[in-house]
């Protein structure tokens, strides 16, 4: 699949991840992240999203609609929202709650044809005529919650295989620019993600060569990933860093 991208899609796609690491963070998504993608993939619309399924809250609407328009909306709590009893039967909405598939980047277009679209419930009665393109990106939430990417073309042709394989590849680094933000406005030490797995396994009690072992890596290596971690917290035990880093780490958070 990776023929479908040409070497200045990979240049392109580098530039992007390194503008989002660098963004300032936000309660949501850094803006870098979903202003850029309004580019890098072609949209007309890019959001971040994230809903509480059980009490039917949406805890963040975060888009960029397009010619300078941002908004950023926290705790929409509306039950009664047309959305909470259609949005299930949408086949491309539901895939990730209904599947358990996190890692497909998904399009309307793998479920309905355009005439079928036009005859849901979900698109008649939420006048679903500006998304009739759309490509959802899940990304991992707690139980009971969903965190997702869309992006959206309101006219011309759809998405292409082209545009999910950049998702695709985009996809865990997204994830990972998204926890480092919460991180870091949660003022939490930045620590690489090997940084984190041998903290979390040193915070199990495991010892130097059972974290090697675990990791593939030799016990010199865990050592300096060690030595690191303490220099970023400033704490010179392993208790105290876990004590810093870990309880503001996502239940989710990729090990």
């Amino acid at each position: 699949m990776t023929e479908l991208l040409a070497e200045k899609d990979l240049r392109t796609l580098m530039t992007f991840l390194e503008d989002a690491r660098r963004a300032e963070p936000t309660a949501a998504m850094p803006w870098a992240v979903v202003d850029g993608l309004l580019d890098l993939v072609g949209c007309d619309h890019v959001g971040f999203t994230e809903f509480d399924i059980p009490r039917k809250v949406f805890l963040t609407e975060q888009f960029n609609e397009g010619g300078g328009v941002r908004t950023l909306d926290f705790d929409l709590d509306d039950p009664d929202l047309p959305y909470w009893k259609l949005w299930y039967d949408f086949l491309s909405c539901s895939y990730a709650i209904r599947t358990g598939d996190l890692n497909r980047v998904v399009m309307i277009s793998d479920f309905y044809t355009l005439p079928a679209l036009r005859s849901t419930p979900f698109y008649c009665e939420l006048n679903q005529g500006n998304h009739l393109h759309r490509m959802v990106v899940s990304l991992p939430a707690p139980p009971g919650q969903a965190r997702r990417i869309l992006l959206d073309r309101e006219t011309g042709s759809g998405f292409t295989e082209r545009d999910r394989l950049l998702m695709q590849l985009l996809r865990p680094h997204l994830y990972e620019i998204y926890l480092d933000g919460q991180r870091r406005r949660n003022g939490v030490p930045r620590l690489t993600q090997r940084e984190l797995q041998v903290l979390q396994l040193a915070a199990q009690g495991c010892s130097n060569a059972t974290i090697a072992r675990q990791l593939f890596v030799s016990i010199a290596t865990v050592r300096k990933h060690m030595e690191h971690i303490f220099d970023r917290t400033g704490v010179r035990s392993r208790a105290a860093a876990a004590a810093l880093v870990l309880p503001h780490l996502s239940v989710t958070d990729p090990h």
